[in-house]
């Protein structure tokens, strides 16, 4: 049978599939119903991309976001006119930061063309058969880590950036630096200019004591390495789980005219790159590929650094010219995706964590057992709405599978446990608005909120009000709410221990100043759930003013603008707003 895009009409909502009849094809929709379902779509993925490279706290499981890609691709290629000049399957994530300085690419850094099973490596030995030419490939694990480009200058590191928007990357080389392995002078003779590309990757065991001593803040090992390498200040135990797997010789000066790449990285080693010799192996037929996928499959555990799945990419550099790249992913290599290791377990029980927003996290503490090497006893859910969407209890029985070979992360409910009236969690969970006051319960994530709120990373920076002194300012019934901060008055201060008059002045000062922020700052202090700092930008370039956004007609800003209306429509957020207004914030 062969595959074909349709358009169906579900519940009310348009949903691109591939699930047609042979004989079915695209119905003819009144082109709106198709633009407004591709709208969706792109906005989706736009989203998901913002939390995954940006603010590294991805929403989706990859096989849920490779599924979203999925979908919007066969809108587009249903309805090709629709998606002129405005597809998203174009251009690659971006992991570019307001205010980041920026390095040029000599040479596009791409996606690859991946599926979790041999269809996009099917493909490319499609391309080079076409060629006539004789196929032989490299194939290597694909690392789960984030891209960088180095440049070297008469054998010295000048600079690193990551992948970026694909023409552009951050500049991270002061970080880079730190990494073990990574030389910062080359050995031997190398060429006046030298430029090269890897995977900064966690290396295992030192990624997963990290991860239990802090409580699994990192959704990925990806998202750790990416955190490290962007952020301000850093532990050494945290740089030093840092590693490089360089995977590509993609300049030099004089051109060394080399003929494969298997040649580049025998050179890349003898100039003192870590290159992994045992981990990039010759293929000359798909069968030769299988066996391999396979090999790697089975061993994945024992390999030194989270993988999902393997790169099969042409290793003939001639060739790769003529094949050339598209606008998205190079016409040379592909990526076959691992499934997650799975197995099964009960939950004994559902937990709450705060974040340093006051947001609350799901957590199910699972019975003990082992998937893929690690021991596995509590599983995050990372959002309410997932904990909602699976309906799971204490007593279920899930299946638990391992994402990037390190995080648990469920699948699905597979045998429901009994129904009792005290395993009923799902009931007494706090919303994502609850908690903007402190009241019975809510001590913990109103504290994690206010902190939020006063923080200079995230919040209004209001100098002099660290964890502790809000905490006492909380415990003695002086801020009650967020707003009640900016009511505070010197002589409040006085009776609370560790406020000396001088320390009073100066905080009461600090909240004058912080009185009228800019709209939008006030706004990403509030920390509305998937409301983040990327998010409020976006926000600030399609409105003025807050009231733009809650008048809006729901199309520009995105879910963002969304998430705000929706915010500010409950009780707690229309009690916020009032306040707000009524001290002149907004």
């Amino acid at each position: 049978m062969s595959r074909r895009v349709c358009l169906l009409l579900l519940a009310g909502s348009l949903t691109f599939t591939t699930a047609c009849a042979e004989e079915a094809a695209c119905p003819k929709v009144p082109p709106p119903a198709a633009e407004a379902e591709l709208h969706r779509l792109r906005s989706a993925v736009k989203h998901h991309d913002e939390l995954y490279y940006q603010a590294l706290d991805p929403e989706l499981s990859d096989g849920e976001y490779d599924a979203l890609v999925a979908e919007l691709r066969r809108g587009e290629a249903c309805f090709p006119r629709l998606a002129e000049g405005r597809s998203l399957n174009n251009s690659v994530g971006s992991d570019l930061a307001a205010g980041s300085e920026l390095i040029a690419h000599p040479h596009p850094m791409l996606s690859l063309n991946a599926a979790t099973g041999p269809q996009a490596v099917e493909e490319l030995w499609g391309r080079i058969v076409a060629t006539e030419a004789v196929p032989w490939v490299l194939v290597q694990p694909k690392v789960d880590g984030l891209p960088v480009e180095l440049t070297y200058r008469a054998g010295q590191l000048v600079s690193a950036a990551t992948r970026g928007d694909g023409r552009f990357g951050a500049e991270v080389t002061g970080r880079v630096r730190q990494i073990p392995g990574i030389p910062l002078h080359l050995n031997g003779a190398a060429p006046r200019l030298v430029v090269v590309r890897g995977e900064v990757y966690a290396e295992r065991a030192r990624y997963a004591a990290l991860d239990e001593r802090n409580s699994g803040a990192y959704a990925t090992p990806r998202h750790f390495a990416a955190a490290i390498l962007k952020a301000k200040w850093v532990t050494p135990d945290q740089v030093g789980a840092l590693r490089l797997f360089p995977f590509e010789l993609v300049q030099t000066e004089p051109d060394l005219r080399l003929g494969s790449d298997r040649q580049a990285l025998e050179l890349l080693a003898g100039w003192g790159f870590p290159v992994h010799r045992a981990f990039s192996r010759s293929a000359g037929s798909l069968g030769d590929v299988t066996a391999l996928y396979r090999e790697y499959l089975e061993g994945r555990e024992r390999l030194p650094f989270a993988a999902d799945g393997i790169v099969v990419k042409l290793d003939d550099l001639a060739l790769r010219d003529r094949l050339g790249v598209g606008t998205r992913t190079p016409n040379w290599a592909a990526a076959w995706k691992f499934p997650p290791p799975s197995t099964i377990s009960q939950v004994v029980a559902i937990e709450w964590q705060t974040g340093r927003s006051g947001r609350q996290t799901p957590v199910l503490r699972v019975a003990p057992m082992s998937l893929g090497g690690l021991e596995v006893k509590r599983v995050s859910l990372h959002t309410p709405g997932t904990l909602e969407k699976l309906g799971v209890r204490v007593g279920d029985r899930v299946e638990i599978v391992l994402v990037g070979d390190v995080i648990p992360e469920v699948r699905a409910v597979v045998a429901k446990g009994p129904r009792l009236a005290d395993t009923a969690q799902i009931s007494t969970a706090l919303t994502p608005t609850a908690c903007y006051r402190d009241a019975p319960g809510c001590r913990e994530q109103f504290l994690a909120r206010a902190r939020y709120f006063t923080s200079r990373k995230t919040g209004l920076g209001i100098a002099g009000l660290g964890s502790g002194r809000l905490q006492q300012l909380v415990e003695a019934g002086l801020v009650a709410d967020l707003p009640s901060l900016f009511r505070l008055q010197e002589k409040h201060l006085a009776g609370v221990p560790g406020f000396a008059a001088r320390s009073a002045k100066s905080v009461v000062a600090a909240l004058a100043r912080a009185r009228r922020p800019q709209p939008f700052r006030l706004l990403q202090a509030l920390g509305i759930p998937g409301v983040g700092p990327a998010s409020v930008r976006e926000l600030s370039g399609s409105y003025r003013t807050l009231g733009e956004i809650l008048e809006g007609n729901g199309k520009a800003g995105g879910p963002a603008a969304l998430r705000v209306r929706s915010f500010f429509a409950t009780p707690e957020g229309d009690e916020l707003l009032r306040q707000f207004r009524e001290l002149g914030c907004w």
